[in-house]
């Protein structure tokens, strides 16, 4: 299974470098990737699709903060902020408790480790409240909040995110919880992998 997946990004790696029209040589160059990147993110940007702090535009705009990061594009940034601002009100999406509903705080919380506006985490907090004070509603497999392997990538960093800004362990220590719930519940040993669900 894993010479599977080795040989999917081999593949991936050979097709992107070919689309854009760099050499295989040239692909890992930084200016090459600073490239697809700001042409990713304009792209993605101008054709939306789902509920901004939906969980898929929530993994996008957890790489648009990372890719910012990278390149310090002012374009990129600005879009963050007026995700949040106009099209979001900086709130979480319908579910409390679902990890792919909070992914998109992971966004909120580092633009306001830079903006420092209480207004940015303000609903995540009040979420985060909800999450950690109530009884999962769910039975059987769905016991535990965190019964997915995705959720692994959703969840965590809002949570320790959280944690590192108000400077509360709580949010680590359920972090914690739910994602030791998930591992036992999901991780394969013997292939040393997560299945997908």
């Amino acid at each position: 299974m894993r010479k599977d997946i080795l040989l999917l990004l081999g593949c991936i790696i050979f097709l992107a470098s070919h689309s854009f029209g760099y050499g295989t040589n040239k692909i890992f160059k930084k200016e090459a990737i600073k490239k697809v990147m700001l042409k990713t993110a304009e792209w993605q940007i101008k054709h939306p699709k789902h509920a901004q702090n939906d969980w898929t535009n929530a993994a996008f705009y957890a790489g648009m903060f990372a890719a910012w990061e990278a390149t310090k594009s002012q374009s990129i940034y600005k879009a963050m902020l007026a995700m949040g601002e106009d099209s979001t009100q900086w709130q979480p999406y319908r579910r409390w408790y679902h990890a792919d509903d909070i992914a998109i705080c992971q966004t909120y919380i580092d633009l306001y480790q830079i903006e420092k506006q209480q207004k940015m985490i303000r609903p995540t907090l009040d979420t985060l409240a909800i999450l950690l004070n109530n009884p999962y509603p769910y039975k059987g497999i769905q016991v535990i909040k965190w019964w997915w392997c995705d959720a692994l990538f959703m969840g965590p960093p809002v949570l320790v995110k959280m944690s590192k800004v108000t400077g509360d362990d709580k949010y680590a220590k359920a972090n914690d919880t739910y994602f030791k719930e998930c591992y036992n519940l999901l991780y394969n040993k013997e292939e040393r992998l997560f299945p997908v669900t």
